[in-house]
């Protein structure tokens, strides 16, 4: 909004130029949320409180736990009240993928407050139905696959060549090439265009991210730490596909409106530090579904719209190891009636394991933080 009240004004202040950049949008985005979050946070910290909306916990989880009962929820509502605000105020919202993820947003946000209003009003950790959330979220998955599909039909990939005479890099070859190819980290040549079959795999990403999310949102800071380092990694990947130059050099598909959600992520990068501020241990409030079935399923349309789909196993490597470990301790108790794990997900093995929660979030996190460095490597490793 603020871009296209202040930069048509560089024509009488020439410093109004300075919001034709994206990084400079970005940067004021990520503190415009960092901002709202300190300012907000104490107020809905209070508010919710005050109605009573506090964590149900689970009986059979650990019995250290049981102190955190009644911990004020819906936190989440805090991230997407500060992600939306700060993007509405410096993205370009005539990109449409900028809007999208917005939308994108505020559904699985809905939903998950309405699993954390029904799990308070009755008492229990089971909320709503989880194929309705499964539903919604498969939904999303299927609208994005079939706007790739029908609407955003190409990408490009851009070899760059270097000119001895202005010793500069200049373009090559620009490829066109369709919005439904998958393309594998570390190898530039391998790209391969499913077609029809991305609209089922969208659906695949979209409801494992946001589900991954939501199983890792346990411990105090876990989630939204690991969160904060996944969009460093996807700020970087979109403002780089979306440079033509840049994308060309390191050999990343380059996707034309890419760069503004730039701005988008780093709003949650912002937000997200401005969340942890209040959900550090002892954490003063928890997100609950509402922050962590959006912030799940925003990240994987994120991932497919930047066309760095597999890049979420590697960046997001301990979220990937959660949803496992629930799925590996399912599917050994129904075969075999054991357990493998003490307790799914995985950060509650090792807690029943003998460590404090602090060094399992700390653990988590350094993890966590050693992915992202290998994804952003990805870039150069090619």
């Amino acid at each position: 909004m603020l871009y296209w009240l202040l930069y048509p004004l560089k024509s009488e202040i020439f410093a109004f130029n300075i919001f034709r950049y994206i990084t400079f949008r970005s940067a004021l985005a990520a503190l415009t949320a960092l901002i709202i979050s300190f300012v907000v946070g104490p107020f809905l910290i209070r508010a919710l409180q005050r109605f009573s909306f506090g964590q149900v916990i689970r009986s059979d989880g650990p019995a250290s736990h049981q102190g955190k009962k009644g911990t004020p929820t819906m936190g989440g509502v805090l991230i997407v009240f500060a992600v939306i605000t700060a993007t509405v105020l410096w993205g370009r919202l005539d990109n449409i993928k900028i809007v999208f993820l917005m939308v994108v947003m505020v559904i699985l946000a809905l939903v998950g407050f309405l699993d954390d209003y029904l799990k308070i009003r009755l008492k229990n950790s089971k909320g709503i139905n989880g194929w309705y959330k499964l539903a919604a979220q498969a939904a999303i998955g299927l609208g994005i696959g079939l706007f790739l599909f029908f609407f955003d039909s190409t990408t490009a990939l851009v070899s760059m060549k270097f000119n001895e005479i202005s010793k500069t890099l200049e373009v090559a070859q620009v490829t066109g090439i369709p919005s439904t190819t998958l393309f594998i980290p570390f190898v530039s040549e391998w790209h391969f265009d499913i077609r029809w079959l991305y609209i089922p795999f969208s659906m695949l990403i979209v409801m494992s991210t946001s589900n991954a999310v939501n199983l890792t949102d346990g411990l105090d800071g876990l989630a939204i730490g690991l969160m904060i380092f996944m969009a460093i990694a996807y700020s970087v990947f979109a403002y780089v596909a979306g440079h033509m130059t840049a994308s060309g050099y390191l050999l990343v598909p380059h996707i034309r409106d890419a760069a503004e959600i730039t701005v988008f992520t780093a709003s949650l990068v912002g937000a997200g530090l401005g969340f942890l501020w209040f959900n550090a241990h002892p954490a003063e409030m928890f997100m609950g579904d509402v922050g962590s079935l959006s912030l799940g399923g925003v990240l994987g349309v994120i991932a497919i719209f930047l066309k760095q789909e597999f890049l979420l196993v590697i960046v997001g490597g301990v979220y990937v190891a959660e949803l496992v470990s629930v799925v590996i301790q399912v599917v050994s108790f129904k075969l075999r009636k054991k357990r493998v794990f003490r307790m799914a997900p995985l950060h509650h093995h090792f807690e029943l394991s003998g460590w404090h929660e602090s060094k399992v979030v700390l653990r988590f996190w350094i993890i966590g933080a050693l992915l992202v460095l290998i994804g952003i490597a990805t870039l150069k490793i090619r």
